[in-house]
């Protein structure tokens, strides 16, 4: 399984995570992933929510969530944000 290793930024908690995303993933279960990553790091600073969502970083744009990591585009080093 193809997997992107990518730099998500979580404003709430400003920190920077490196993480690897399955190609295949949906961005909606990607999310629930990262959020799930983020709390548990960050020793439960950071709360998630089914609101969560993941933008690109270079231009604030929110990914679909019904698309995959690879129909949005994300490959290796690609910047993210988490909120």
């Amino acid at each position: 399984m193809k997997k992107y290793l990518v730099d998500v930024y979580v404003p709430s908690v400003s920190k920077h995570y490196d993480v690897l995303l399955p190609a295949e993933k949906k961005i909606g279960e990607a999310t629930m992933l990262l959020v799930e990553i983020v709390e548990s790091l960050s020793n439960k600073s950071y709360k998630g929510s089914q609101g969560s969502m993941l933008l690109r970083a270079d231009n604030g744009v929110p990914l679909d969530k019904g698309a995959t990591v690879f129909e949005s585009k994300i490959r290796n080093a690609t910047r993210l944000i988490l909120i």
